[in-house]
């Protein structure tokens, strides 16, 4: 059976200016290609219900069950849209003048160095039962930053496999097996275009251990930026304070410092008052001590080569945009309290796991269907038990819309009576017990992308739910469409037991309609664990369109070097879950062996 639709049915239209959207805001509101449907209610910062993808919209309509960055199971990206114009609730703080630059340097090669290590080499975890120098860090800091760079043996043969998949990695990056020293591979290169006299092996290597740590700290005085402290594990306090003296002079002007020493690191600061102070305060308790700073990493599943872990909660407090109104803030505290992060490697993926821990409501959903797609399917992003979802967080959003003066029920007053829509009702049967969004890799070429006729892609969604209020959502969306637009859109529409499929054209419609095994194919497995189980899949088979896309670069004029190190890509995946009180969110990226 065809029909004439919108596509995807609730699908997110550009978005709508602020203080009103579309699909952007609480209803899926009817927008098709070319055309723009009616203004629906938004909440402050744009929240609004749907499943989402990491940062951004997926299939659905942008809020409650989404990846990272949204109110359902997701990650420390925060909500999607700018923040609703309120009061501000503090000053800005206040910026350190150069002096703060000039103490980084004092660690910029090997601190520094070791946070370009995770830049080019995130992968790098060691999978320890403890966060890299950690210890060395006050018990109170707002944010930490830690890298280990000396991880088991293991691990270093599975970096050196996954990264030398990479041309750029071989050619930039001297590490060749195990054995390797990257700190004396990142120092070397730091100071290659510097007038520094230093040398890693007689000024650096005697003294420098392998965990280095940054931390930002409450602001000495009120109304000031944080303080920031560097933690280097050392072997040598002597040789550590004359080496660091040594570099701290290569960065010209005041090269003055704080420097203290506890439990084999050295810490440096702004100045020796505050190096003193840090020092003293991880004598009384560290930051590994901390129980809310050990659950959250433990929420991970271990600790990888380079770790990150926020309090949300004091840091958007003390030092948020002061344009957030207080309801924002509220919502914003209490949603993500804390996050933390961190890289894991094998020799043939790299993930980065993420989470938050706040008032993550764990909710009962089915199977994932991610997993029955066509096994040519190129990209899916899918949400389970997204009603439900909905369900649990429509009051909450509603509560902070109205705490940031917006007319919540005005708004929606109005969008249901242009669209006769039934929010949130009607969002709750859309998202149903799944929904997802496919695009097949067969017919995928440039001129099917650049083509008008949307047929010529294979694409739909699957939506399960009652099929009895699906169809009279269609319904009502397909004739405001057609009302606001005056054009046909040729989609095609296939009734189903547990659903329907709205598609780009009958031949796809009948596919979606049946189970595939795309949970079975190589590429999907070695982007996700256990998808079936997930509240949030998506999935990027870049194998499967790899000369489409390679062909779109050189297009663009791309260097063939560029090209070089996109080919060993395989697939991309992120899942997302509520484990608990956290919502736990993992990318993965694979290669080709």
């Amino acid at each position: 059976m065809s029909g004439n639709m919108p596509y995807p049915g609730p699908g997110r239209g550009p978005q709508q200016p602020y203080g009103g959207s579309g699909p952007g805001g609480y209803g899926p509101g009817p927008q098709g290609p070319g055309g723009q449907g009616p203004q629906g209610p938004q909440g402050p910062g744009g929240y609004g219900p749907g499943p989402q993808g990491p940062g951004g919209q997926g299939p659905g309509s942008g809020g409650y069950g989404q990846g990272p960055g949204g109110y359902g199971p997701g990650g420390p990206g925060g909500p999607g849209g700018p923040p609703a114009y309120g009061q501000p609730y503090q000053e800005r703080p206040q910026r350190r003048g150069v002096k703060a630059l000039v103490i980084a340097l004092v660690v910029a090669v090997v601190v520094a160095g070791s946070a370009f290590a995770v830049y080019k080499l995130e992968p790098f975890n060691t999978f320890s039962s403890e966060p890299a120098a950690a210890e060395a860090i006050p018990a109170d800091a707002l944010f930490y930053v830690g890298v280990d760079l000396d991880p088991s043996a293991q691990q270093k043969v599975k970096a050196v496999q996954f990264l030398n998949h990479f041309p750029a990695f071989k050619a930039s990056i001297d590490v060749r097996d195990a054995n390797s020293d990257i700190r004396k591979t990142i120092f070397d290169q730091a100071l290659e275009q510097t007038p520094c006299d230093v040398s890693f092996d007689d000024d650096v290597a005697p003294w420098l251990g392998n965990k280095f740590a940054g931390a930002g700290m409450p602001a000495s005085a009120s109304g000031e930026a944080p303080d920031f402290v560097f933690a280097l594990e050392v072997t040598d306090e002597a040789g550590a304070k004359d080496g660091l003296k040594k570099l701290a002079s290569c960065g010209g002007g005041d090269s003055s410092f704080g420097l203290a020493f506890t439990g084999g690191y050295a810490l440096v600061a702004e100045t020796q008052e505050l190096a003193d102070k840090f020092a003293t305060d991880v004598e009384e308790k560290s930051l590994a001590d901390d129980g809310d700073f050990t659950a959250d990493l433990d929420s991970l599943g271990g600790v990888g080569f380079a770790t990150l872990w926020v309090n949300v909660d004091d840091a958007i407090r003390l030092f948020g945009p002061p344009q957030l109104a207080s309801g924002d803030l509220d919502f914003l505290t209490n949603t993500y309290k804390r996050a933390a992060a961190t890289v894991r490697f094998e020799n043939d993926s790299v993930e980065i796991v993420a989470s938050t821990f706040g008032d993550n409501q764990d909710i009962e959903h089915g199977d994932n269907k991610i997993v029955d797609l066509p096994e040519s399917t190129a990209f899916a992003v899918s949400e389970a038990g997204g009603a439900r979802r909905v369900d649990q967080a429509y009051d909450a959003v509603v509560e902070a819309a109205k705490s940031s003066g917006v007319d919540v029920e005005g708004q929606i007053a109005d969008f249901e009576a242009q669209t006769g829509l039934s929010i949130p009702e009607d969002i709750a049967t859309v998202l149903g017990e799944n929904i997802m969004f496919a695009v097949d890799a067969d017919g995928l070429s440039a001129d099917a992308l650049q083509s008008a006729d949307p047929d010529q892609i294979n694409a739909g969604v699957r939506f399960t739910s009652d099929p009895g209020d699906l169809t009279a959502i269609y319904d009502k969306v397909l004739a405001l469409v057609q009302d606001e637009t005056g054009r046909d859109f040729p989609v095609s529409k296939k009734d189903l037991d547990d659903g329907l499929v709205v598609a780009t054209n009958d031949a796809y419609a009948d596919e979606l309609s049946q189970d595939g095994s795309l949970g079975e194919t190589d590429a999907f497995q070695s982007v996700t664990d256990d998808a079936q189980s997930k509240e949030f899949v998506l999935f990027f088979d870049f194998d499967s369109i790899e000369d489409q896309i390679v062909e779109a670069v050189q297009a663009d004029g791309e260097s063939s070097e560029v090209i070089e190190n996109i080919r060993p890509i395989q697939a991309f995946g992120l899942t997302s879950e509520v484990e608990g009180d956290y919502a736990v969110t993992t990318f993965r990226m694979s290669v080709n062996d």
